[in-house]
């Protein structure tokens, strides 16, 4: 049985907005409880990456954006982060 097949088409569809609005939401948050230094030693900005997951939300692809930023920016942030430890 699938997952359509199971809770049927609707859930689906629910499921893929709550995905929509829960990964960009995570980053922002993320990227907001981290210092600012800690970006700026990883070679990015905090602000920036802010208000870019935030707008691309907005327009739909605050999704892929926020998928860029838990998988290549964050690691770089974390690794600068433990560094300043």
């Amino acid at each position: 049985m699938t997952f359509a097949a199971v809770f049927g088409p609707d859930a689906l569809i629910v499921l893929l907005i709550l995905v929509s609005i829960a990964v960009p939401l995570w980053a922002v948050v993320d990227a907001a409880r981290r210092p600012a230094a800690a970006f700026f030693g990883a070679g990015s900005n905090k602000t920036v990456w802010i208000v870019v997951i935030a707008v691309a939300w907005f327009f739909g692809l605050g999704f892929f954006l926020a998928g860029y930023y838990l998988l290549f920016t964050r690691p770089k942030v974390q690794r600068h982060m433990e560094g300043l430890r």
